[in-house]
């Protein structure tokens, strides 16, 4: 047996995906409910920790360790409560302070703004706009002021603000949306009366994806001029809204923004070029193409997510080592946690971490089981990491959006042969582009078989019958989807409990269809 199989089968480490779970559980409860459930949680933490250390002194000692791990993680759990606890307190301070009143404001860009489908203004095109705002002046004072918010603006003036910029505006200031930590929601319904100039950094990061974009369109049809740009980075302004719509239906909705896939195909294709060089120039230079592609896709909080994912699946796949993989994912949950806490209610992050740990937990035995029934390599890897992203995924999709994709698992299938060479070609175009725009066309041209290809897979997978189901949204949908993805796994793995399922399904079949008939 290889050092990758004997890897694969030896069981895992998750004694540190405990702690990033509970803690990840403990933030994101604090954050729903408010302030008071965040502090009820510290005590009842604070008391737990005292009692599993009183409980370890007296335990004999194969208890003693279990009774320490315990404490470990409810101290971490109680740490991140208190923080919470002193977020939730400040913001929702702020948050009534601001509610209902009309004032000037600063914010810094954070994100770029993002097009709504939605008129508003007499009519006239609406952005959102993500910021952190500095400071809010009314009755003729300055007030500095901490929190992000949420900017509903016109698209004269908004539409091509760029991260990093410090713009001054007027508007009204509403309560958050949604309790994620934002301190309002804002409605500007003028362009800002005052715009900073962008960061150097940020300059050329804008003219890559203009001049990105202008290739892509100048080569490529209409859709695939649209596809391709949020393909390799992120910039959907010029996707047709029909090709969104296939592209949710079909499963395939996570190519047209930057994920951990992204960051680690870039990578990858870096450190097989790089690595006849030795292994400490080849990471370095490695860690150079990482942080060049955060610049070019926007630093954002979401692509400062991905980055982190990337990489673990990266190593994961590189090395072959689970054991080391998962406690490096737990350590990255924890960390981006701590620097943002509203991380633990936003639904990309939730499925970037699932995505990322059913790679390195689920796809791997997968893979080997299909293997061993004659399936081939290539295909059996491909089969074992979409039907494991998309299992893991279904309950967090289901809650966000209200439905669920049947056909994401073959339309991920059919896409991923053309991920790579597409991802990779756009993202050789966007770097040489702004100085050699004619090779830059050529690599596009290479890559419009496989952009081709996208949209023809998000199409016809859209297309088939039943392609999407509805059910229920929010906490009740994602519920549903785990009971049912656990009864599926009893299913799998025991005669007893198919026979279980089976006398349930009887059961609640012979109430139900005679009461709905009636």
């Amino acid at each position: 047996m290889s050092l990758a199989a004997a890897e694969i089968h030896r069981p895992l480490d998750v004694r540190l995906a405990v702690t990033a779970a509970g803690s990840w559980l403990v933030v994101a409860l604090g954050i729903m409910v408010g302030t008071v459930c965040a502090a009820a949680l510290a005590v009842l933490g604070t008391v737990g920790v005292v009692a599993a250390l009183l409980a370890a002194r007296m335990g004999r000692p194969d208890r003693r360790t279990l009774f320490l791990l315990i404490a470990a993680v409810l101290l971490c759990c109680t740490g991140f409560a208190f923080a919470t606890a002193l977020r939730v307190g400040a913001a929702d301070t702020v948050a009534r302070d601001l509610a209902g009143t009309r004032s000037r404001g600063v914010l810094t860009i954070v994100d770029d703004p993002r097009p709504l489908a939605a008129a508003g203004f007499d009519g006239r095109g609406i952005v959102l706009v993500r910021g952190d705002l500095e400071s809010v002046r009314r009755r003729g004072a300055e007030t500095p002021t901490t929190g992000s918010v949420l900017v509903f603006a016109p698209v004269e003036g908004w539409a091509d603000l760029l991260p990093g910029q410090r713009v001054g505006f007027l508007g009204r200031f509403d309560a958050p949306l949604r309790a994620d930590l934002s301190v309002a929601t804002i409605r500007a319904d003028k362009p800002p009366e005052e715009v900073s100039e962008p960061s150097r950094l940020q300059r050329g990061a804008g003219s890559v994806r203009a001049q990105f974009a202008r290739l892509s369109a100048d080569v490529l049809d209409h859709d695939g001029a649209g596809l391709l740009p949020g393909l390799v980075l992120g910039d959907v302004s010029a996707l047709p809204e029909p090709i969104r719509d296939d592209f949710k239906a079909a499963g395939l909705t996570h190519l047209t923004a930057v994920s951990g896939s992204n960051f680690a195909l870039v990578c990858g294709a870096v450190l097989l070029v790089v690595r006849p060089l030795g292994p400490r120039p080849a990471a370095v230079l490695t860690a150079v193409a990482l942080v060049g592609f955060v610049i070019v896709v926007r630093p954002s909080p979401s692509v400062l997510r991905a980055a982190v994912m990337g990489l673990i699946a990266l190593v994961a796949l590189v090395t072959g080592r689970r054991r080391q993989a998962m406690p490096a994912l737990a350590a990255a949950v924890l960390v981006l946690l701590a620097v943002s806490p509203a991380l633990a209610v936003d639904a990309g992050f939730a499925l970037s971490v699932f995505a990322t740990a059913a790679l390195v937990m689920i796809a791997p035995t997968w893979s080997d089981r299909l293997k061993l029934w004659g399936c081939p390599r290539g295909l059996a890897e491909v089969l074992a990491v979409a039907a494991a992203a998309h299992l893991v995924s279904i309950p967090v999709v289901a809650a966000i959006s209200g439905q669920v994709s049947l056909v994401a698992v073959l339309a991920n299938v059919l896409a991923t042969p053309a991920v790579v060479p597409a991802t990779i070609l756009g993202a050789l175009a966007s770097t040489v582009g702004l100085v050699w725009p004619l090779a830059a066309e050529v690599m596009i041209r290479l890559a419009g078989p496989a952009v081709w290809w996208l949209l023809g897979t998000a199409r016809w997978c859209a297309g088939l019958p039943g392609a999407r189901i509805a059910v229920p949204d929010g906490w009740l949908g994602a519920t549903l989807l785990i009971g049912a993805g656990l009864v599926a796994t009893a299913w799998l793995a025991s005669a007893r409990a198919r026979w279980m399922v089976v006398g349930a399904v009887l059961a609640f079949g012979a109430v139900w269809v005679p009461t709905h008939w009636v």
